[in-house]
């Protein structure tokens, strides 16, 4: 009986122990070292790292860095051997972390950036097309009243061209006869791709020269000359009727002389006119060659005015006589 407790007392005793050293051995590894044979796992790794870095030729590649590491592992183990248990562990996890970072791969440098691509030339845009130009003349600028001048243009960058006073579209350049009755500004305006442009000139009409004044009649005389009919010759009965005229153009020397003929009203009034034409120049002409007037011929005006001036009543015979008359005007300047 006695036996039997000492039995069981040995077996509870045994299984203690066991359990005592499973216990002790969580998170333990079998690394005998120092006649120890299990250690904290961190201390193995440490050397397991120290050994891989070796392995990796990091021992040679970076032997400074290396020699620390493996100082570093070493010194975990002292501190660990003297019982400082969680310092060693805490020194153990730095050694493999130094000896996992042994000799860092350099970052290779950034490749240089390509140099920009030379971007495609943008297209230049053609240049807008040139404004036109245009130019106009008139030759002569300067008229008188009733004549004509010649408009003359010419025109670049243009594709019509139209005149205004009426005149309307033209070719781009030309030339056109204008006879304004008064001044006048002429525009030309030329239209092409690159716009519109206008130029311009003036023709002047000089007005018609004011009439002259009449001339003032200084003194008059009527005479008869009677002519044959239908004839213009001077008769000899009518010398002294004709010598009275030249007595009386003698008192007036240097003054004009205007000699008129006129008729009756027999014959038409064309014939009529003539007839005192012819009538008016046989008088003009015996003044010069017979009555030896002292005046230039161009100093004597004639004019017949046919039937058209009566002084008396055509219907008697009395009254043509009157009517077949030259008379003789001295006239002032």
């Amino acid at each position: 009986m006695l036996n039997r407790k000492r039995g069981y007392r040995l077996c509870a005793v045994g299984l203690l122990f066991l359990l005592g050293v499973f216990y002790g051995c969580a998170g333990m590894e079998f690394a005998p070292k120092r006649q120890i044979w299990y250690y904290h796992q961190e201390l193995p790794a440490a050397d397991r790292a120290v050994e891989a870095a070796r392995a990796a030729g990091k021992d040679k590649e970076c032997p400074a860095e290396f020699t620390a590491a493996e100082k570093m592992k070493n010194d975990a183990y002292e501190i660990y051997w003297s019982c400082r248990t969680q310092e060693g562990i805490a020194k153990a996890n730095e050694a493999s972390a130094l000896a996992k970072g042994l000799c860092p791969v350099k970052a290779a440098a950034p490749a240089p950036a390509p140099p920009p691509r030379a971007s495609a030339p943008v297209p230049v845009p053609p240049p807008p097309p040139a404004a036109p130009t245009v130019s106009v003349s008139a030759d002569p600028a300067t008229i008188e009243q009733g004549k004509c001048s010649t408009l003359a243009w010419s025109t670049t960058g243009a594709s019509t061209a139209s005149i205004d006073q009426g005149i309307g579209s033209m070719n781009p350049s030309g030339s056109r006869q204008v006879c304004p009755g008064d001044t006048t500004r002429y525009t030309i305006t030329a239209m092409g791709e690159g716009g519109t442009r206008t130029a311009s000139t003036t023709v002047t009409v000089n007005p018609p020269p004011a009439p002259k004044p009449a001339p003032k009649v200084v003194d008059r005389m009527v005479i008869h000359v009677n002519f044959d009919f239908d004839k213009s010759d001077v008769r000899k009965a009518d010398v002294a009727e004709l010598q009275k005229a030249v007595d009386f153009v003698k008192k007036y020397p240097g003054y004009k002389i205007a000699i008129e003929g006129h008729t009756d009203s027999r014959g038409s009034d064309k014939y009529n006119l003539a007839l005192s034409d012819r009538r008016a120049a046989a008088v003009r002409d015996y003044l010069l060659e017979r009555g030896m007037i002292d005046t230039h011929k161009d100093m004597i005006m004639t004019r017949g005015y046919g039937e058209s001036k009566p002084i008396a009543d055509n219907s008697t015979e009395n009254g043509r006589f009157e009517n077949r008359r030259v008379e003789i005007l001295v006239l002032s300047e």
